[in-house]
């Protein structure tokens, strides 16, 4: 199967060249990588519930669902299916490549989520404040920093592969309370979601970013869809 080839490259270099393909196979290519997601991801639960059962380590609960509760079920949808995934990719994978815009973008995105989760500013402070920062950087990126950037890109693709990967990965813990045990065991508790963010940016990389943002969007929704549909 050439998708487990081209993870195997992909984990090897942060890269993988971008191929041309028509919509039906573009849907197809989501659909497997989703597929083999699930299976990856099945797997790090699986040791997390191992873990549990031998009372080596507690699953800890996730409060994601308490910060939504006043939401109404579309609403939810939305922000968990749409918004957020959108959000999320153009942050942390539209930056793989390098432009001008491209960095522009994902350092608007990280400084938001810096300002929100660290320093927890009110959100339109971190909205002004994240889109300072940003306009400031796309103005002080004359030709010549362009081209150093693009060649320091190059040099490092794995390096900011999986920068980009922790960087989306690590806030996540902010989904459980926080506690020791969590810190601990916070590989363990995050391994899905790098799992996640790895094929994430295997569609953003060897497709584009429509594709990342279609099976984070699916990812993410299908569950609460199902739940909304059976009520």
């Amino acid at each position: 199967m050439n998708e487990f080839k081209n993870i195997w490259i992909l984990a090897k270099s942060g890269f993988l060249p971008k191929e041309k393909r028509n919509l039906k196979e573009t849907i197809f290519l989501g659909l497997k990588l989703y597929g083999i997601m699930i299976l990856l991801k099945a797997f790090c639960f699986g040791i997390s519930y191992f873990l549990d059962y031998y009372g080596i380590f507690e699953i800890p609960k996730n409060i994601t669902g308490e910060k939504l509760r006043d939401y109404s079920p579309i609403l939810k949808i939305l922000m968990v299916a749409i918004i957020g995934p959108i959000i999320e990719e153009f942050t942390y994978r539209i930056g793989l490549l390098f432009s001008k815009r491209n960095l522009t973008t994902t350092t608007i995105g990280i400084s938001y989520f810096i300002l929100k989760n660290l320093l927890e500013l009110e959100k339109l402070y971190c909205i002004l404040i994240a889109l300072g920062i940003g306009i400031i950087l796309y103005l002080s990126l004359n030709q010549k920093n362009v081209d150093l950037f693009s060649k320091l890109w190059k040099v490092n693709r794995r390096k900011i592969f999986y920068g980009l990967l922790l960087i989306f990965s690590l806030p996540h813990l902010v989904n459980y309370e926080l506690t020791i045990e969590l810190l601990i065991f916070s590989p363990i508790v995050i391994l899905p979601h790098l799992v996640a963010g790895f094929i994430y940016s295997y569609a953003r990389l060897n497709s584009g970013i429509i594709l990342a943002i279609c099976v984070h969007s699916f990812n993410n929704g299908i569950i609460p869809l199902i739940s909304l549909i059976i009520k």
